[in-house]
């Protein structure tokens, strides 16, 4: 039997990085591909349920899938119908919301100088450098992002075709998968896919539950402020909240600028308030009680996800990258990878729980006293 062939570390660390860059090369070029299979791929998996709930019930796996797909798309059309009727009010209003931002900072400026006593040339760089001077830009770049709305069709086309498809040929694509690996490993590639299935299903029913209460909470309180688009900043907000510790920051400051044009400071203070006021309960209970632990990744992992996942594939990677991760956290572990990056990605088993620490701490002292 011939012993295996063990490469320099060098030769070994090289490869690794060729291979890394060779992957995300790929996974930027090849974006506009692999955003709707990946998106399908997710909410698949979240109507594997209802699919097999349906097939027990001797229904044939193409009606369930149809069935399912249906749901799915009913579903779909309520939040777009929400969210885009918020959008168009917006963008009817966008001049004007143009000229009160720009009529607002203004007024900011004279505040400035009158109050803090800084030189009106100061605060006209502080205006130049989040670049309102120029509302003809302003304008051009809004119009350009709502050009964008075609790819979104394009992705809202295809996203659904490829859910219905992933579906109805699932058996197939475990076959494919299981084939793949040697047969000693087949058990273990089965484990890796229930267990990512079960995973993802419980992550993304929790986030829809937490978007869900996170958008009431936020629509509630700005309803009581009086903020005028308190529906669309409501959900823009919750919807932001999914991306962790950068979501917050961007919802805060988005709703933060947009009252601010419409509304009196004191409103601004309180949009402020409340978003952070739900943060603070969203990450403190309803995070916990309802997505749980499930994904086990620890706080490092998960913000250099998120940033890479914004590098590569923009928003969208952002709300994807949580997941992804969580697949190859269970990949690698299955695969005993080395070195363990599952270790790495999972959460910080270094130190001692609270529990085991004060048992620790207990079992010193009765030492030191036998001593």
């Amino acid at each position: 039997m011939q012993r295996p062939v063990i490469f320099p570390f060098t030769i070994r660390f090289s490869l690794s990085l060729i291979s890394i860059v060779l992957i995300v090369l790929i996974l930027s070029q090849a974006q506009h591909i692999l955003v709707p299979i990946v998106f399908a791929g997710l909410f698949a998996m979240l109507l594997v349920a209802p699919c097999n709930f349906l097939e027990r019930h001797k229904i044939r796996r193409g009606l369930a899938a149809l069935l399912s797909f249906i749901l799915f798309i009913l579903l779909g059309f309520f939040i777009f119908y929400l969210v885009s009727s918020q959008i168009y009010r917006f963008k009817n209003e966008l001049p004007g919301f143009i000229t009160q931002l720009s009529t607002g900072l203004k007024n900011l400026a004279e505040q400035l100088q009158k109050h803090f006593h800084i030189s009106a040339k100061i605060t006209n760089q502080l205006l130049d450098a989040v670049s309102f001077n120029n509302l003809y830009n302003t304008t051009t770049f809004v119009g350009s992002t709502f050009n964008t709305v075609s790819n979104t069709v394009v992705y809202m086309i295809l996203i659904p075709v490829y859910t219905f498809l992933l579906l109805y040929y699932r058996g197939l694509i475990i076959l494919f998968l299981v084939g793949s690996f040697p047969e000693k490993s087949s058990a273990i590639v089965r484990e890796v896919i229930n267990k990512s299935r079960t995973v993802i299903k419980g992550y993304v029913i929790g986030i829809f539950t937490e978007m869900i209460i996170v958008a009431v909470l936020n629509c509630s309180g700005f309803f009581i402020l009086g903020v005028k688009y308190a529906l669309l900043l409501g959900i823009i907000a919750a919807v932001l909240n999914i991306i962790p510790y950068l979501g917050i920051l961007t919802a805060c400051i988005l709703s933060m600028i947009v009252t601010y044009t419409t509304n009196s400071l004191g409103t601004v203070l309180g949009v402020a308030i409340v978003l952070i006021c739900v943060h603070l309960i969203d990450a403190n209970f309803i995070l916990l009680r309802v997505v749980g632990s499930k994904l086990k990744m620890n706080a490092l992992a998960t913000l250099c996800g998120v940033i890479s996942g914004g590098a590569i594939w923009g928003i969208t990677g952002m709300f994807l990258a949580i997941p992804l991760l969580s697949i190859l956290k269970l990949i690698f572990d299955a695969a005993d990878s080395q070195p363990p990056w599952g270790l790495l990605i999972g959460e910080d088993i270094s130190l001692p729980g609270r529990r085991q620490q004060r048992k620790l701490a207990r079992e010193q002292k009765l030492h030191r006293k036998k001593n």
